[in-house]
């Protein structure tokens, strides 16, 4: 029997360094548990009153713990980070790749809002040039024979617009019939003795044409029928004649 007085020899030598009671494999998060210290366990030597064998230092076996718990959170970081970067392109590329309906814009615009690409109402069209209007044709003068004069001064009503040319003497030109009108005997040609023109008629035109004609004067002309005319001799009586707007006239 042994003597419980005896102090038992120490289990190892001191001088070896002490085993880590709970190796833990790297990278495991959940085997990488802090051990309990065994300050707290009672030595039963100690009970007995038998000396204690020195106790191991634990402090590698700290080290080596906390050392393998932050292998095991940065493993856990990597692997976090290394998911996130897997998924986040992805959802970037399905965020390009699908617009919000409501702010993409349509492929093709309404064609009631999208101005046209060329606008033809804008241009003006070049105006059509209107050819001036053609210029009226000199009326055309007619002689006329004894009878056709006789005729015109019958009925000048009849011959209203017509133009002719008529030759005759100047009678009355003076401030009683103005300085546009005046009376002449006509006739359809020129006669050899001035009192050879025997129809008595009413000429009127335009003073600058007239101004240099006077009483007695021989005159050629140019006129147009415009109609029967009455008007109140000096003796008290009327008389009708034909009135002859005068377009032109030459003094003989």
């Amino acid at each position: 029997m042994t003597d419980s007085t005896t102090p038992r020899p120490s289990a190892e030598p001191t001088d070896q360094p002490a085993r880590e009671p709970y190796p833990s494999p790297q990278g495991s998060p959940a085997v990488a548990a802090v051990p309990t210290p065994k300050e707290n366990v009672p030595q039963v030597g100690a009970a007995l009153g038998a000396p204690v064998a020195p106790q191991r230092s634990h402090a590698r076996t700290w080290a080596v713990g906390g050392l393998a718990l932050v292998v095991a959170l940065g493993a856990g970081v990597v692997i976090g980070a290394a998911a996130g970067d897997d998924t986040d392109p992805a959802v970037h590329a399905n965020s390009s790749t699908s617009p919000a309906p409501s702010s993409a814009a349509p492929s093709t615009a309404p064609p009631t809002t999208a101005a046209p690409t060329t606008a033809p109402t804008s241009a003006a069209p070049s105006p059509t040039k209107t050819p001036p209007p053609p210029k009226p044709k000199p009326p055309s003068y007619k002689t006329l024979s004894e009878r056709q004069w006789k005729l015109i001064a019958k009925n000048p009503d009849a011959y209203i617009g017509n133009t002719y040319v008529v030759f005759g003497r100047v009678t009355q030109f003076d401030a009683a019939t103005g300085v546009d009108t005046f009376r002449a005997d006509v006739a359809h040609r020129r006669m050899a003795d001035e009192y050879d023109y025997e129809t008595n008629t009413l000429l009127t035109g335009s003073a600058a044409d007239l101004d240099n004609l006077v009483e007695d004067d021989i005159f050629r002309a140019k006129v147009t029928v415009l109609s029967a005319f009455n008007y109140d001799t000096q003796i008290g009586g009327e008389t009708t004649v034909p009135l002859l707007q005068v377009d032109s006239i030459k003094v003989l």
